[in-house]
């Protein structure tokens, strides 16, 4: 079992707690995930890190094919034939694997040949100058380390990701409580006009504004609850979970410790530490190498070929056919029986030898020359790209800097708002009681109120979303002790 399913296991049965008279037809209760473990169990599954290590590994074997290139090949030859020829004439040419055959065959003769002839030989080639083996192995060692810089990169996307995912979750559960204490004052609110009217104290419009004040919180009560459920599903997604495990976000939106660098430190820090660019980098290094390799086809290369074998001939004619006669007085003449004959002969041999093979291209149509275009239009456009990376990062950085730095005022406004607004309900609820004020007013205390804790969450949220982002820019991960 892996590190991943034991801490599963693990985490299931301490928040899933089974006792023995729970009914088996029962839902399990969601997975309780601090923040440390939704990091661990998502960097451990995310399929995207998965889908970089196998793009790691296909640029490491892309190495050592083209380090194989120009290793030297051992290959094993075998040729087996055979030939049968029924000939009437003494002389035969071109016959496989022997050639020419020369026969003492007299008039009216004939011979069947058999030849049997089996060759097993070893043949070495290697290259022993090949302008483009520099470039060609130095372009796939420089798409590995863009490989293995990415893989890098993708650690730090997918760690912002599993945590922008957690702080929706936490901000989702946050802003139900709100709601909730929304609700229950608007309710306790109605319930109050209700009373006052039933004495006729209050207007008939009163009773309709507080009502108007109930469904807008019931409304906004079921929004948040289905927010929770979209940002909840969220983080299932991104840590890899089965569709049927529900997960729930078990720290509390809290306020994480301030970032500790300064923007031009921050700027910095990304510039320098950042995979992203390391990885273009290599990138425009593969492609000058390509160029370099464009260009080696225009130079000679010099091969080594060397061969040995051993071969084995059978000559066989079992049937070799002699008619003659003789000529009487009368001029008649007389055949002679015909005389059969056989013979055989067989061998082998041994041989070796070696060749230098010089190839200088002449003439391609242009297929050189533009290969040589394209890869410098390629690595001119990766140049581009860098410098386009670096713009985004900075702007990127500030982005995130200025959230960060404005959401400390912001929560303390909002904190601020939400003593205010807590006072100002009281006060409101205690003179409408008392005659003294408008429903009007008490509903919008009651709404400045509600706006004031949602705010607060919100403000929590970017501040901890601005720190994580900076970490994913910069690199510069800190403690997660809170503040």
């Amino acid at each position: 079992m892996s590190r991943r399913s034991r801490l599963l296991s693990a985490l299931a049965a301490i928040s899933l707690g089974f006792t023995a008279d729970r009914s088996v037809h029962a839902s399990p209760p969601p997975l309780v995930l601090g923040r440390q473990q939704a990091l661990e169990l998502g960097l451990g599954a995310s399929l995207s890190l998965r889908s970089q290590v196998l793009t790691v590994e296909e640029n490491q074997a892309l190495v050592g094919l083209a380090r194989s290139r120009f290793l030297p090949r051992l290959e094993l030859v075998a040729l087996g034939t055979f030939a049968q020829v029924d000939s009437d004439i003494g002389f035969i040419s071109n016959l496989p694997t022997i050639g020419d055959l020369n026969l003492n065959l007299g008039a009216n003769s004939s011979a069947l040949i058999n030849n049997a002839f089996v060759n097993l030989g070893v043949i070495m080639t290697m290259p022993l100058l090949d302008f483009g083996r520099g470039p060609l192995q130095q372009a796939a060692q420089a798409d590995l380390q863009a490989a293995r810089a990415q893989e890098q990169e993708q650690q730090r996307r997918t760690r912002f990701e599993i945590l922008n995912r957690y702080f929706s979750a936490q901000l989702s559960a946050a802003q139900i409580p709100v709601w909730e204490s929304s609700l229950a004052v608007s309710q306790r609110l109605l319930r109050d006009v209700n009373a006052i009217r039933r004495v006729g104290l209050a207007p008939r419009i009163d009773t309709f504004q507080a009502e108007a004040l109930q469904q807008a919180d019931l409304q906004g009560l079921a929004e948040a609850q289905a927010q929770q459920e979209i940002a909840l599903s969220g983080l299932a997604r991104v840590l890899n979970f089965p569709a049927e495990t529900r997960v729930k976000a078990g720290d509390p939106l809290q306020k994480d410790p301030a970032w500790s660098y300064s923007l031009s430190d921050s700027i910095n820090q990304a510039l320098e530490q950042r995979p992203s660019l390391e990885s273009l980098i290599q990138l425009q290094l593969a492609q000058r190498a390509k160029i370099q390799l464009a260009r080696a086809g225009r130079l000679p290369s010099v091969g080594l070929l060397v061969g040995a074998g051993v071969s084995g001939n059978w000559l066989d004619i079992p049937n070799q056919n002699v008619n003659s006669s003789i000529s009487a007085s009368n001029g008649t003449n007389v055949a002679l029986p015909t005389i059969s004959t056989s013979g055989s002969a067989s061998g082998s041999f041994t041989d070796w030898g070696a060749a230098i093979t010089v190839s200088q291209p002449l003439y391609d149509g242009g297929f050189t020359r533009e290969s040589i275009a394209l890869a410098e239009r390629r690595a001119a456009q990766a140049e581009i790209t860098i410098q386009q990376a670096q713009q985004a990062i900075i702007q990127s950085v500030e982005t995130w800097f200025a959230t960060h730095r404005a959401a400390a005022p912001q929560i303390t406004a909002s904190r601020a708002a939400i003593v205010a607004g807590e006072r100002s309900v009281h006060d409101g609820l205690l003179r409408y009681r008392a005659g003294l004020s408008p429903l009007t007013e008490l509903l919008v205390a009651q709404r400045n109120l509600q706006i004031a804790r949602a705010a607060e969450a919100n403000a929590i949220y970017r501040w901890n979303l601005s720190r994580a982002a900076l970490e994913l820019e910069t690199g510069l991960v800190g403690q997660a002790q809170r503040d």
